[in-house]
């Protein structure tokens, strides 16, 4: 795939652009010119193009319909007729994706003369971008706090709560942020201002003016200039491109399948990935489950020989059986007074367990006699009465019977 290029007009029709090439991996130096030699280094890329923030409305409009852009854009200037100046036909409108759980839906609205004037700018020098966006489009989205881009008397903000970015004039920068943020929001606003080095020098002592309007304020300085910072949003954006409609460029919808085709199959390799990596999981479950089953055979099995099937399923039938036999209200606690006391000794195993006559007979190995008399206290320190029966050493360690049962209130 050829590189982009991209490309930021300037406010001005005769004003510098700059541009910058980026390719998959990095991105090169910004260059500033004329279009002219922005036409030149165009030639064998791919061009995107971000056009000033105040000539475009950036906007969300609640619509009834859903559908296919053709559908929408017989709706939507209507729902914004309000909001604009001038005869709805000499505006173009063009529509961004609704998302999923919204039922707002973005619009971009800039006037046909402009547009084509930007256009027939481009094309006298060779260039016949593929995108073109709103440079406002670009500001980050921040959750919890504003960002705004104040650059060239103009501020853009794009609000805490996310939403359709607004540019405003900055020649009183407390007023543009009123009207972008709200004047009762404006104390209650965390607010992220990304500026250039010789904006900030400029405008410093008005900057810091407002900083009391603010909850707070965050000035961030873009070394290289906006146009770095803005592109590098557009992984994570959804501008809205305003080459549709009549301006939609000639050869796109071929471009534009070939895309999705290579998508579906990148998603058709990722299903299979998935697949494949779901089965392999479940055999490595079967697989653990088999080697926990074996460890539980050789530790616990002792304990619990004379049921059939599993391990598992002897240990559920020996706690039926305790549990039919006996008091639940006795065997319980003593099962969790027991665990307790010990989990006092790591290297402490239980090989049998019974329960009759509300006392629990219990066998256990451990290291060594002083133990097990140390699993005998922690049950009397619980209100049970534990006695050692007896005990002998098997192969360097310890094994004794005890006998468990509750405490008598009386």
């Amino acid at each position: 795939m050829a590189e982009w290029l991209y490309l930021r007009l300037a406010d001005a029709p005769s004003g510098a652009v700059s541009w910058l090439e980026a390719g998959a991996v990095d991105a090169g130096a910004v260059h500033t010119g004329t279009l002219a030699q922005a036409g030149a280094a165009a030639s064998a890329h791919r061009v995107c193009v971000l056009v000033p923030a105040a000539d475009v409305l950036c906007t969300e409009v609640d619509v009834p319909v859903r559908g296919s852009s053709s559908r929408l854009l017989q709706v939507v200037p209507y729902a914004l007729e309000e909001q604009l100046v001038g005869d709805l036909e000499l505006q173009h409108f063009a529509i961004g994706r609704r998302a999923a759980d919204s039922t707002r839906t973005p619009v971009a609205v800039v006037g046909r003369d402009r547009l084509e004037s930007w256009l027939a700018a481009l094309r006298e020098h060779g260039i016949v971008p593929e995108q073109l966006y709103a440079d406002a489009s670009l500001l980050p989205p921040a959750q919890g706090h504003a960002v705004a881009l104040l650059e060239a008397n103009v501020l853009t903000v794009r609000g805490s709560s996310g939403g359709a970015p607004l540019a405003a004039p900055a020649d009183d920068l407390a007023s543009a942020l009123k009207i972008a943020l709200g004047s009762d929001e404006l104390i209650a606003t965390d607010l992220s201002l990304f500026l250039t080095q010789g904006e900030w020098a400029a405008r410093q002592k008005q900057i810091e003016a407002v900083r009391p309007l603010l909850a707070s304020l965050r000035v961030q300085l873009l070394a290289a200039g906006p146009l770095p910072w803005l592109i590098a949003q557009l992984p994570d954006a959804s501008p809205i491109n305003l080459l549709q409609g009549p301006y939609l460029p000639a050869g796109s919808q071929p471009q534009r399948w070939q895309r999705w085709r290579l998508v579906a199959g990148l998603a058709a390799g990722l299903l299979l990935l998935h697949v494949g990596a779901q089965l392999i999981q479940i055999i490595r479950y079967h697989r653990a489950s088999a080697s926990l089953e074996q460890q539980m055979q050789q530790l616990a099995g002792p304990a619990f020989a004379g049921g059939s099937g599993p391990l598992r399923t002897r240990i559920q039938q020996r706690l039926d059986g305790l549990q039919s036999a006996s008091d639940p209200a006795s065997l319980l606690p003593a099962m969790q007074a027991l665990a307790q006391a010990m989990g006092t000794v790591p290297d402490a195993r239980l090989k049998s367990l019974s329960y009759r006559n509300g006392a629990l007979e219990l066998k256990i190995h451990a290291g060594d006699a002083q133990a097990l008399e140390h699993i005998n206290q922690a049950l009397q320190s619980v209100g049970y009465q534990a006695s050692l029966i007896n005990g002998n050493s098997a192969g360097g360690a310890y094994e004794g019977n005890l006998q468990v049962r509750a405490r008598s209130s009386s």
